[in-house]
């Protein structure tokens, strides 16, 4: 976060979800590719993204080839800081931040936005306005060494302010050592919603995680596209904030 540039933020991830598949009208995808490959020379093939939808109490992935095109293309910079990801009816692009690599270089979300909003308003400008938008989604995702803080995961609440359940034995208390969430939260005010998740995981160096991640998806019928990333900015300020601990968040600035 902005206000917070010592923050082991790993991510930050625009994205655009369309209501047709209109990058692949005509070959079009291959004519973005040959223009931003300049700037984002290295590239590589995925699986298409899937919808996820949230019907009442349940997260649905959808995926339609008609509309996603076979492949996702991923172009991405020698460096691997900044990714572009490409289907017939998406595109995301993310700033990252590898493990290994020192905190404090975070470019600030203007900087990033910025980058997203060039890419979108060359292909919008091809496409003569066409360009019917479905959902808008904004991420971000921390990536702690836990143990550089607290001894074991019972001790989780000195960097989020979360509770984990425990095993208690007549002769001790047995808390986790993995942890796995996943949340949905309705937001009506980004016309959507977010999936927080909170999980660990190992670095290559063996090095244990604290992964932090929400994701913000929602609407923009009612609202400015500029608009909604400034309030679902606000939103991911916000729940920063208010989750990590008091310490923690001092010791980041």
């Amino acid at each position: 976060m902005d206000s917070h540039p010592k923050a082991p933020l790993s991510e930050l991830i625009f994205g655009m979800t369309l209501k047709k598949p209109i990058f692949g009208i005509q070959g079009f995808i291959f004519e973005l590719i040959h223009e931003f490959k300049s700037d984002y020379p290295l590239i590589q093939y995925g699986n298409p993204l899937e919808d996820l939808n949230l019907q009442n109490y349940i997260l649905e992935p959808q995926i339609n080839y008609n509309n996603t095109g076979p492949l996702l293309y991923r172009l991405s910079t020698h460096d691997s800081k900044w990714l572009v990801q490409l289907q017939f009816n998406k595109i995301f692009f993310s700033w990252i931040r590898k493990d290994e690599e020192e905190v404090g270089n975070f470019p600030g979300y203007n900087a990033v936005c910025g980058k997203f909003s060039q890419l979108v308003s060359f292909a919008q400008n091809k496409l003569h306005g066409e360009f019917p938008v479905k959902f808008c989604e904004l991420t971000y995702q921390d990536r702690i060494i836990w143990q550089e803080h607290i001894d074991d995961l019972s001790q989780v609440d000195k960097i989020l302010k979360i509770t984990l359940p425990t095993i208690k034995t007549a002769k001790s208390t047995h808390a986790p050592n993995n942890l796995f969430s996943k949340y949905t939260i309705p937001v009506d005010t980004i016309g959507g919603y977010a999936i927080i998740s909170i999980n660990t995981a190992t670095t290559k160096d063996d090095r244990q995680l604290l992964n932090f991640q929400c994701t913000l998806r929602g609407s923009v019928e009612n609202m400015l596209i500029d608009d909604w990333y400034s309030n679902a900015n606000s939103i991911q300020s916000k729940l920063f904030t208010d989750l990590f601990n008091e310490e923690l968040l001092t010791s980041w600035k």
